[in-house]
């Protein structure tokens, strides 16, 4: 059952999932799930917002992921999900690059219940060469805003994005239930993040490494470095060896198979 009211900033109705929040003891409260929202990132960074509360939507308006680029949110068929967390709930953890493999590999996770997904480093996460989720996290003075969108049911994508994108629909041909996926991938991402928190990213290197797209393959980063993937390394760096055998390690970028 669920129950309504109306949104404080008068952007639409809040929906209460009391069968959704229930379910967590771990550091999430119970979360606010709408219909349609501009941008679960926009919201969740207002102030008053609480820390810990997933923020969740069926419908963005004007989703966006790393630098910028747009999210392709259609009427239905994704989930897009927000929550903040003070930095110093972490304490002197590693960064960014840390928090956005651990919460890959969380959706890489829940994702695996339909079908074995991979994480393309630094922040998305593939069912075989196609994007089906992907990660975004923004940073100010006091807190982190941890950004999630999943393609869980979309039967089309545009043209250009046909060669790129897939949803777990059409590669299982089966609904994916909106509540249930977003209560397992809650239940990941609270478990890693309280591990991460105590453990720091050492735990986490191997399991994504085992995920990692296109590990031991060729690949080209920002468009201009090529050479072998070899992984991850303990402060969640690509690790390349280069075309002239160097090794070398990349904080972000965009990485991409090499063809040829």
């Amino acid at each position: 059952m669920a129950l309504f009211a109306i949104s404080p900033r008068g952007k639409g109705v809040i929906t209460f999932y009391p069968a959704v929040g229930r379910i967590f003891t771990g550091i999430f409260s119970e979360p606010l799930v709408l219909e349609e929202v501009s941008s679960t990132q926009d919201w969740v960074k207002d102030k008053d917002f609480p820390h810990f509360k997933p923020l969740i939507a069926k419908r963005q308006t004007k989703g966006r992921g790393r630098r910028g680029r747009r999210w392709f949110s259609p009427p239905e068929g994704g989930l897009y999900l927000s929550f903040k967390i003070p930095k110093a709930f972490f304490g002197e953890r590693e960064g960014l690059a840390c928090l956005s493999l651990v919460c890959g590999l969380s959706v890489s996770q829940a994702v695996d219940t339909y079908r074995f997904s991979k994480i393309k480093w630094p922040n998305d996460v593939y069912i075989g060469e196609k994007k089906v989720a992907g990660i975004l996290i923004e940073a100010n003075a006091t807190d982190l805003v941890v950004g999630i969108g999943v393609n869980l049911n979309m039967e089309s994508f545009p043209p250009e994005l046909k060669e790129s994108a897939t949803s777990i629909y059409l590669v299982t041909q089966s609904r994916v239930d909106f509540y249930e996926f977003t209560t397992l991938l809650l239940d990941f991402l609270s478990e890693n993040l309280l591990r991460f928190r105590s453990e720091g990213f050492h735990p986490f290197v191997e399991p994504i490494n085992r995920k990692l797209l296109w590990k031991g393959k060729r690949v080209v980063i920002d468009q201009r470095e090529c050479g072998k993937l070899l992984g991850i390394d303990e402060r969640g760096l690509a690790v390349v060896k280069t075309c002239f055998g160097k090794i070398k390690t990349f904080p972000v970028g965009d990485i991409s198979l090499r063809r040829g």
